[in-house]
């Protein structure tokens, strides 16, 4: 039996801060596989995407090309263009039946859990790893007072509903890189240098990702 985290999210695009929760997950607590899924058309969020999922899982399998308990998500059949994350769960626990499994999320990606489909399902299937918004102040003990608060507000919301959640809050700094804040700085013309794997940064500048939309 393995450990194996999947680490799901819109990656529009991908960039170190993802890389960063990541690696401290499979540091802190010993994961062997950390799978990659791309959402093509997460029914939670309240934008679109910017970037069709094919790019998108591109720029991760660039992103993750040397770590070899980095793995991108196999693709699945989805007609409907609507991804679910109990169905991609579901799926991935069929191909390894064995694993004892982690779901690596942001609090701000955690606090919609009540509003995931099958929610109830879903929260009891895996252990989640929470990593902290860098906007997010310590106090005196260390403590990251702002995301516990959050934590604490899902934890009783899902247990009114007689669902308890198993969960860590990831031990990392936080580190103030968002796909929203790389997305403007393509439309401002601005360098992507050091906000996201070299890999990254060259396949959106060669396919001119995020660029303002020709005036009609």
């Amino acid at each position: 039996m393995g450990k194996i985290a999947i680490f799901g999210g819109t990656f529009d695009p991908v960039h170190w801060g993802h890389l960063l929760m990541a690696q401290t997950a499979v540091s802190q607590f010993g994961l062997d596989k950390v799978i990659w899924v791309p959402d093509p058309s997460p029914p939670h969020k309240s934008q679109r995407v910017s970037v069709d999922c094919e790019r998108r899982r591109e720029m991760v399998n660039r992103a993750i090309a040397d770590r070899s308990d980095f793995v991108l998500s196999p693709q699945q059949d989805d007609p409907t263009g609507t991804s679910y994350a109990i169905e991609t769960f579901l799926y991935l626990q069929r191909i390894n039946p064995d694993a004892q499994w982690y779901w690596i999320i942001g609090s701000d990606a955690f606090q919609t859990l009540p509003q995931w489909h099958r929610c109830l399902e879903i929260s009891q299937l895996c252990y989640w790893l929470v990593a902290p918004r860098p906007y997010q102040r310590e106090d005196e003990s260390g403590d990251l007072q702002t995301t516990h608060f959050h934590i604490k507000q899902i934890i009783e919301q899902m247990a009114t509903l007689g669902v308890p959640i198993r969960l860590s809050v990831l031990e990392m700094p936080g580190i103030g890189i968002s796909s929203s804040l790389i997305r403007q700085y393509c439309l401002n013309g601005r360098d992507l240098r050091y906000l996201v794997p070299e890999t990254v940064r060259t396949y959106i500048t060669a396919q001119k990702l995020y660029q303002p939309q020709p005036q009609t």
